[in-house]
C-alpha cells in the first residue's frame, strides 16, 4: 500500500512539473505595457513605473544604448527567454523560468525616450502561486543596475 502512495505522490510531482513548463505563457495575456500593471505591495509583483513600488528610472543615453545595456545584462541572466517584442524598439517582454521547477516569472520592459535621456519601466510579476520570495524585486534590481548611474 505505502508504495501505491509514494508511486501517486511522485506522479503528481511529475504532472505538476509538466504543467508548470508546458503550459504555454500568450504574448496576448502577457506582453503588456507596464505602466498599465497596478501591483505595488502585491506578492509576487514588483513594478518601476509611476505609482509603482519605485519610480521609473530616467537615466542618460539614448533609447538604443540603454536598450543595449540592458539586453546585455538580461542576457547574461540564465533562464531568461523573449516572449514578445524587442528591447530596441523600445518595448519587450520576458520569461525567466526557476533552475529546479521551472516555474515562470515575466518581466515587462518599456523603454521612452526623452532627448539625451531614456525613461525606464518595468514590472515583473509571477505567473503561479502567490509568493515568489522576493526573486522578481531582485531580477529587477538587478537589469536596472545595467543602466543606473
Amino acid at each position: 500500500m505505502l508504495k501505491y502512495i509514494v508511486l501517486g505522490l511522485v506522479l503528481t510531482a511529475i504532472a505538476f512539473a509538466a504543467i508548470v513548463r508546458l503550459r504555454p505563457i500568450t504574448p496576448a495575456t502577457w506582453h503588456v505595457d507596464p505602466e498599465t500593471i497596478a501591483s505595488k505591495g502585491k506578492a509576487g509583483h514588483f513594478t518601476v513605473t509611476t505609482g509603482g513600488d519605485i519610480e521609473p528610472y530616467v537615466v542618460e543615453g539614448s533609447l538604443v544604448q540603454v536598450a543595449e545595456a540592458l539586453q546585455e545584462r538580461i542576457d547574461g541572466s540564465s533562464g531568461t527567454t523573449v516572449l514578445a517584442g524587442d528591447l530596441s524598439d523600445g518595448f519587450a517582454t520576458y520569461v525567466t523560468r526557476s533552475k529546479f521547477w521551472g516555474f515562470p516569472d515575466v518581466t515587462n520592459i518599456k523603454l521612452e525616450p526623452k532627448g539625451d535621456q531614456t525613461k525606464v519601466h518595468m514590472a515583473a510579476r509571477l505567473v503561479y502561486g502567490k509568493a515568489d520570495f522576493g526573486v522578481n524585486e531582485a531580477r529587477v534590481r538587478h537589469w536596472l543596475g545595467a543602466v543606473k548611474g
